[in-house]
C-alpha cells in the first residue's frame, strides 16, 4: 500500500500548540501509553497520543491510512510495514526486551531435577535448556516421562506434552520470534539466510513445537495475564518487561519464577513513523529522560549505554527487596551466559510461519 503525504500530517511550527497523534501499538505497551505519567511526559513535548492495540504482524494488514505511527514489538514487522509504505526514514528502536519463560516455583524445580533448567548460585538467575527441550520434543517426552520426582510427587498440572505456550506467530511478534529462536538452534546456531533455507525437516520441527498448544492467542498480554491470574499453562513465553513490570509494582505472584532461555531472542520494540508527528513521538521515546525512566518502570530496556546502566540500577533496586530472588534478572545477558539468536529477514520469517502452520 503506497502512502501519499498529506500536508495536514505535519505538525505546525507553533511550538505552543499540542499535536494529536493516533497509532497502533502492541498489547504489551498498552498500559504504558495509558499511564497518566506517560501522557503528561508526552504532553510536555507537545504530544497527545491516542493508541489502539493490535498484534505486531496484524498491523500491516489492518487499514492504517489515518494513522501517524505503528509500534510493533519487533523490527521485522516494522521493516515490512516500512517497505509496504515506501518509507525512506529508518524506524526507531527506543527500547527492547528479551524473551523469557514464566513458570511456578514447583515446576522450575521439576525442570531443574531433570536438567532442563538451572539456577546460578551467585546471581540466582534461572536458565532454561533449549537443547534439552528440543531433544524432548524429538523424543515426544511428556511430563509423566520425566524421571524426577516420582509421578505422585509432581505438581498436578504437569501432564501431557512439554511445550512453551506462545502466541499465534501469524499475528503476534513474540510467537514469530519463538520460531526465529528455534530455527536458529535447528540451523546449527546460525540464522537462516533465505526462505529456501527453511527445509522440510525444520518445518516439521517447528510444527512439533507449536502444535501441542492448540488454539493460540493473538497478543502476548493474553497468555501472560492468564498465567498471572492462575489460569495459565505451566510454561509461558513472555517478554522480560512484563515480568519486571509486575516485580516493580510488587504485583508478582509469590510462587512465579522467570527463566531465560539459554538461547533467547531480543525483541526490538520499533516505531514506524508515517509523518513528522510520528517521528516526533519516536524521538521523544528515544531521548526524553522522563519517558525513558517510565519505560524502565514498565520493564523495558531503553536503548543505548545510558539506558542499560539505568535499567541495571533499577533491577538491582528491585532485587534487593526480594531475598528469595525468584525473579533474578540478568541486566547483562552476556555475563549471564545467555546467548542471543539472530532474527532472520521478514521474508524468512514469513516462510517460518508458513512452515510451522503447514501451509
Amino acid at each position: 500500500m503506497n502512502r501519499t503525504k498529506d500536508p495536514k500530517d505535519d505538525p505546525k511550527d507553533d511550538t505552543g500548540k499540542d499535536v494529536t497523534l493516533t497509532g497502533m501499538v502492541g498489547s504489551e505497551k498498552g498500559a504504558f501509553f495509558d499511564d497518566q505519567r506517560v501522557k503528561d511526559a508526552l504532553k510536555a513535548r507537545g504530544l497527545v497520543v491516542n493508541t489502539q492495540s493490535a498484534g505486531s504482524w496484524q498491523m500491516g494488514d489492518l487499514k492504517n491510512d489515518n494513522l501517524d505511527f505503528v509500534f510493533p514489538a519487533s523490527q521485522q514487522p516494522a521493516e515490512a510495514i516500512k517497505a509496504d509504505h515506501n518509507l525512506k526514514s529508518t524506524p526507531t528502536r527506543p527500547f527492547y526486551s528479551p524473551l523469557v519463560i514464566v513458570t511456578y516455583k514447583s515446576t522450575a524445580e521439576v525442570l531443574r531435577q531433570n536438567n532442563l533448567a538451572s539456577q546460578d548460585e551467585v546471581s540466582h538467575v534461572w536458565k532454561f535448556s533449549m537443547k534439552g527441550f528440543l531433544d524432548g520434543v524429538d523424543n515426544k517426552t511428556t511430563w509423566q516421562k520425566l524421571p524426577y520426582p516420582p509421578a505422585n510427587e509432581k505438581p498436578g498440572d504437569l501432564v501431557g506434552s512439554i511445550f512453551l505456550t506462545t502466541t499465534n506467530p501469524e499475528t503476534s511478534s513474540s510467537g514469530a520470534l519463538y520460531l526465529a529462536m528455534v530455527s536458529y538452534l535447528l540451523n546449527a546456531n546460525q540464522v537462516i539466510p533465505a526462505p529456501a533455507g527453511v527445509t522440510p525437516q525444520i518445518g516439521d520441527k517447528l510444527q512439533a513445537v507449536i502444535s501441542p498448544q492448540g488454539v493460540m492467542k493473538n497478543s502476548t498480554e493474553e497468555p501472560f495475564m492468564d498465567f498471572v491470574s492462575g489460569n495459565g499453562r505451566p510454561l509461558v513465553l513472555a517478554y522480560e518487561s512484563q515480568a519486571l513490570e509486575l516485580v516493580l509494582k510488587k504485583k508478582a505472584p509469590s510462587d512465579m519464577v522467570m527463566l531465560y532461555p539459554d538461547t533467547t531472542v531480543v525483541s526490538d520494540h520499533t516505531i514506524v513513523a508515517f509523518n513528522d508527528k510520528g517521528q516526533r513521538l519516536a524521538d521523544a521515546l528515544a531521548d526524553d529522560p522522563a519517558l525513558r525512566e517510565l519505560e524502565i518502570k514498565y520493564g523495558f530496556r531503553p536503548s543505548g549505554a545510558a539506558g542499560a546502566t539505568a535499567f541495571a540500577a533499577k533491577v538491582q533496586e528491585a532485587q534487593n527487596g526480594d531475598p528469595k530472588a525468584l525473579f533474578a534478572f540478568a541486566p547483562d545477558l552476556g555475563v549471564a551466559k545467555v546467548s542471543q539468536a539472530t532474527v532472520p529477514t521478514p521474508a524468512v520469517m514469513k516462510q517460518l510461519v508458513d512452515a510451522a502452520k503447514a501451509k
